[in-house]
């Protein structure tokens, strides 16, 4: 896990040895200075260079994102506090995270709030369906009539004769299907209160059916707003270990964040409000200003953001602790870190909204 203080860009455009030719861009980084940053970046376009001479695929161009970026760049976040090999930051929309490379955290999300919902793939086939049988075969109708009550009245006609294209008439009952389909899944949305306390309680059923085929583990649950998060205290764990992967799978763990902690070989949770939960709707909701390092004309603003964000954050928590499964088995280093992670929640305070 590496989130650096520097970071530069440099870009290259050479004639191969098959002379075709290709441009390569690539970030470099350090924490010593800006130069040490920028002869990273000229050798990693060195390196790249080479490999598309010895046959391999290349990216041309790595993406300039904070978090999940591309294979093997760091995370370009602000470093707010060190707190041994844990870093806070201020994540790209304000918000501050908790990074660690062995200190372990699931994060479960309770998903969206349906019950049962269904699908109106159908609808869309026969939609589909009958406008591509209308558009390619308009000559074939279907002819019909009907006698109203079967009474012919004088002055009347009471039979009618009609022509029309079956596709026209699949499309129409598509429609219908589809509006159907829409107005029973309006009806399934479910209490939002309901739904997560339901959520958790069957994801906490999850936590301690691996407590009991792992009794050693320590395992502290938190409440957020949209999900559980749980920190493991008995021990330390590499982010690729096949232990943590069947503990992301047995819990249920959002896959999102399963990918990004492999990816970004850390651990990772959010220790402060979302902006746009906490600050007023006339307050623009997130710093807007790209991936860190910002210019040094934004950063007058960025501070006058920040501070506002922090003191519209006062009234909240970002989690909220709900109970210990497991052994009560604690590994230092992780019991360091929860004192960091729960005071920055203020995951042990009563009466805070959650955000």
């Amino acid at each position: 896990m590496i989130i650096p203080d520097y970071w530069d860009e440099h870009k290259e455009k050479r004639k191969l040895s098959s002379r075709k030719q290709a441009t390569i861009t690539r970030f470099g980084w350090s924490d010593l200075n800006q130069d040490d940053a920028k002869r990273h970046a000229k050798q990693r376009v060195e390196e790249a260079f080479q490999k598309l001479e010895d046959g391999q695929q290349v990216e041309r161009r790595e993406k300039r994102v904070s978090y999940n970026g591309s294979e093997g760049v760091p995370i370009r976040e602000e470093v707010i506090q060190f707190h041994g090999d844990a870093v806070v930051s201020r994540n790209i929309y304000g918000a501050l995270c908790i990074n660690t490379p062995d200190v372990l955290f699931a994060d479960i999300d309770f998903g969206e709030n349906y019950q049962d919902e269904i699908r109106n793939f159908w609808a869309w086939v026969m939609i589909a369906g009958g406008l591509l049988q209308y558009l390619w075969f308009p000559n074939i109708v279907y002819e019909f009539s009907w006698n109203v009550l079967g009474l012919e009245l004088q002055y009347f006609t009471a039979t009618y004769l009609y022509e029309i294209n079956p596709g026209i008439i699949v499309a129409v009952l598509g429609v219908i299907t589809w509006v159907a389909i829409n107005l029973i899944n309006a009806r399934a949305f479910v209490d939002d209160e309901q739904f997560a306390e339901d959520s958790a309680e069957m994801n906490i059923e999850l936590i301690e059916d691996f407590s009991r085929d792992h009794p050693d583990w320590n395992m502290r649950v938190y409440r957020t707003p949209a999900g559980l998060r749980i920190m493991v205290l008995h021990d330390v764990f590499q982010p690729n270990d096949p232990l943590v992967e069947k503990f992301f799978e047995s819990v249920d763990s959002d896959p999102q964040y399963v990918w990004m902690c492999k990816r970004q070989e850390c651990f990772r949770a959010r220790v402060s409000p979302k902006p746009w939960r906490v600050l007023p709707s006339t307050v623009e909701q997130k710093l807007d200003q790209g991936v860190w390092p910002v210019p040094e004309e934004w950063i007058s603003e960025r501070k006058a953001w920040v501070t506002q964000y922090e003191e519209e954050s006062k009234g909240y928590a970002s989690c909220r602790f709900e109970r210990h499964i497991g052994s009560d088995i604690v590994h230092d280093k992780c019991e360091k870190l929860r004192i960091v992670h729960d005071g920055y929640c203020k995951a042990e305070e009563i009466g805070l909204d959650l955000a």
